[in-house]
């Protein structure tokens, strides 16, 4: 079993960093946890978007 998170700042390039790594990775998905965090800094709001996924790898054919 394995592990991966990948954070972005922006939803949309989160969807497409989770597409990439399916695709590329070819998961066996177990769980997938998504979080949306949000801090101030300077007056300015400040967006994280994760995604933890646990998986084990694809056998290759």
């Amino acid at each position: 079993m394995k592990i991966k998170i990948i954070e972005k700042g922006h939803e949309l390039d989160l969807e497409d960093a989770l597409n990439e790594f399916i695709q590329k990775e070819n998961p066996d998905i177990q769980d997938m946890q998504y979080q949306v965090a949000l801090t101030s800094c300077h007056g300015q709001l400040e967006y994280s978007f994760s995604c933890l996924i646990v998986y084990s790898s694809q056998r290759q054919a």
